[in-house]
């Protein structure tokens, strides 16, 4: 064969595989060949659609079925990566809403068994600010321990999925940092709260609590 000329390199299969490492034009029939048109425009695209319209339909009125910008096909080409994001989204975001409120939930619980507890340092002299040191440290060591756990079983799933989604990142750094610090961020609320609400109660009071 006799090459004639070099082209630019172009995406024809699909945009999350981008472009082609090599791509060959054959030579082609009238017959086989379609009526394509394509134009580079400068200013308004749609002014310049009209024109191109106007243009044809005075040459010979059937020439033209459809005029459309690339954007339009670009557009279209990537329209369903953007739908299986957006549901892939909202699950990770109400798994994420029930990842919190169990965890909220589970530890507030746990500090406000400690009620007694809390009265008890608080009648011996222990200061507020000493109260919610230790009960954030005991709390955050359990929710470290489960954010390890989690991870860990997170990272294999992920490994299953790269196996299956070869286009895609399973290993997003940012989703994981943004997943971990919303968590730990939820465990220090549920901790927080209802101990400092625990140690400004009067200690007698606190040790009367069963």
């Amino acid at each position: 064969m006799r090459v004639i000329g070099v082209a630019a390199d172009i995406v024809t299969c699909c945009l999350v595989i981008g472009k082609d490492p090599t791509c060959l034009y054959l030579p082609t029939t009238r017959a086989d060949a379609k009526n394509w048109l394509l134009l580079r425009v400068h200013g308004d695209e749609e002014v310049a659609c009209r024109k191109v319209d106007a243009y044809l339909a005075t040459i010979n009125p059937s020439a033209i079925d459809q005029i459309h910008r690339m954007e339009e096909f670009r557009a279209g080409a990537v329209y369903p990566f953007h739908a299986v994001g957006w549901v892939a989204s909202m699950l990770g975001g109400l798994a994420l809403l029930l990842t919190l409120s169990g965890v909220y939930g589970v530890l507030s619980y746990l500090v406000t068994q400690r009620t007694k507890e809390i009265g008890i340092r608080m009648a011996l002299g222990a200061t507020l600010g000493g109260i919610t040191a230790l009960v954030l440290r005991q709390s955050m060591r359990l929710a470290v321990i489960g954010i390890a756990v989690g991870l860990a079983l997170a990272v294999g799933v992920s490994r299953l999925f790269a196996t299956v989604f070869l286009s895609m990142n399973t290993y997003d750094a940012l989703a994981y940092a943004v997943g971990v610090i919303v968590v730990l961020g939820a465990a220090v609320a549920a901790a927080w709260f209802p101990c400092r609400r625990a140690a400004r109660i009067n200690p007698v009071d606190t040790l009367r609590c069963d």
